[in-house]
């Protein structure tokens, strides 16, 4: 929403003018009113979240930053907290539940429903990041053998609790999965007609332990906006919608852009200061010292950039066009790694082609740089060093940039990790080595 909006409610906040306030809010979607929970101070969130019914503050509370999440969390009672978490379907009253100390997720899952407290608990055993974790039990299943008719009538029976039905599953009488049928395909057949004669019995499936990132590609691979959940022995278990998995990729997008620039995911804008100080700094030490090893180089040289000047003009167009590769490639590899299109079987093709491109691009910008020095210079040799330079360094980004994501991979570590401080680093200490150790090479041919 429009910033103007947000501040004529933090003005009525400021008054205290609640009655107003929830009339406005009562009017606003949730995301919006999420959205505008990060904009009032802290001490008056809970104050402005108590205004709003269980049934909408189960949706608002979603909608929220970690941290004003688990601010309200810890600030609500816990009879307010269970009746929002009873608003909600199974797949996020399990996240909110994981979210909480043993003791009060307890007594949350006492207070819900009985049979909603079963599927919680059973939601629980799986990891977060499984399909498992992101599943909701919520979901409307038949036997083969019953009729369109039926199978309306029960969608019907469930209508209010089961909100967003994209498929009937068909399972048999040990509820294995045996088919599935659109709701839209459903609505159009006679109504005497038998499920199974209209159902997809190869219908597309994840298992319970697939990474949420494979559930997400199968998602686009597909084209689907709903996919059944089976454990090993084919029984349904729950369904994944297309909601849960925008959140994935949305998540997925933002943990790699964070950790590519060595931050982590709760460091947000209105966090406390301290909290992104400690936060950061970790990594602002580790960038230190590889700025250390890439000034160290420099030191090697420092009787060369004495007696040439102009080096120490054109050495940072080495090194930070060479940084500027790198971080091309990495990001194209990152990507390919995270939508399953480069595995270690194809990387060496990847690689090469990487390597090509570098030092293709490298030659280019050579060409231009030289030039440009020698008209700068009057000297040919000294774009003639820079040319090479900037060919080497065009080499060291694309090999760097395609080897230590895939290097990550293989130990287990994600790609998006830091990678970028680490193929800066490679890309200044082979960019001053190359220019510098050139220049030395072909002293007398500069001065």
């Amino acid at each position: 929403m429009e910033a103007q909006v947000f501040e004529e409610l933090k003005a009525l906040v400021e008054r205290r003018d609640w009655k107003t306030l929830a009339e406005r809010l009562s009017q606003m979607h949730p995301s919006d009113i999420g959205e505008f929970l990060t904009y009032v101070d802290e001490e008056d969130k809970l104050d402005v979240f108590l205004l709003l019914p269980p049934e909408i503050a189960s949706d608002v509370i979603l909608e929220t930053d970690k941290s004003t999440r688990q601010h309200l969390i810890t600030s609500l009672s816990r009879t307010r907290l269970t009746e929002i978490v009873d608003e909600m379907d199974t797949d996020d009253a399990t996240d909110l539940i994981s979210e909480l100390p043993e003791e009060d997720a307890k007594i949350i899952l006492r207070g819900i429903k009985p049979k909603e407290s079963m599927e919680v608990e059973k939601l629980l055993q799986y990891k977060e990041d499984t399909a498992g974790g992101i599943m909701q039990a919520e979901l409307v299943a038949v036997r083969e053998d019953q009729t369109v008719e039926e199978t309306i009538k029960a969608i019907r029976a469930v209508a209010e609790e089961i909100p967003d039905i994209h498929n009937i599953f068909v399972v048999d009488k040990e509820r294995r999965l045996v088919g599935s049928v659109p709701i839209g395909k459903l609505i159009l057949a006679p109504s005497k007609v038998k499920i199974k004669d209209i159902m997809n019995p190869k219908p597309v499936k994840v298992t319970v332990d697939m990474d949420q990132e494979e559930v997400a590609r199968i998602f686009q691979k597909y084209d689907v906006v709903s996919l059944p959940v089976v454990d090993h022995e084919n029984r349904l278990v729950g369904r994944i919608t297309i909601d849960d998995v925008v959140d994935v990729i949305e998540n997925e997008i933002f943990e790699d852009f964070y950790r590519m620039a060595g931050l982590q995911e709760d460091d947000r804008v209105f966090s406390p200061p301290a909290f992104s100080i400690r936060k950061r700094l970790p990594w602002l030490f580790l960038n230190l010292f590889t700025a250390i090893m890439a000034a160290s180089v420099v030191g090697l040289f420092q009787s060369t950039i004495q007696a040439v000047v102009a080096l120490a003009v054109l050495m940072p167009i080495v090194a930070g066009m060479g940084g500027n590769a790198g971080t091309q490639t990495l990001t194209v590899i990152v990507r390919g790694i995270a939508l399953g299109e480069l595995t270690f079987a194809n990387a060496k093709k990847a690689l090469l082609k990487e390597i090509l491109v570098g030092i293709a691009n490298g030659i280019v910008l050579g060409v231009v740089t030289a030039f440009l020095a020698y008209i700068w210079k009057g000297n040919p040799m000294l774009g003639a060093v820079l040319a090479m330079a900037m060919v080497i360094n065009m080499f060291v980004a694309s090999l760097t940039g395609t080897l230590i994501p895939l290097t990550l991979r293989w130990i287990g570590v994600d790609p998006a990790i830091a990678s970028g401080i680490f193929i800066t680093t490679f890309t200044d200490v082979f960019g001053f080595l190359s220019f510098l150790g050139l220049a030395t090479l072909f002293m007398r041919y500069l001065t």
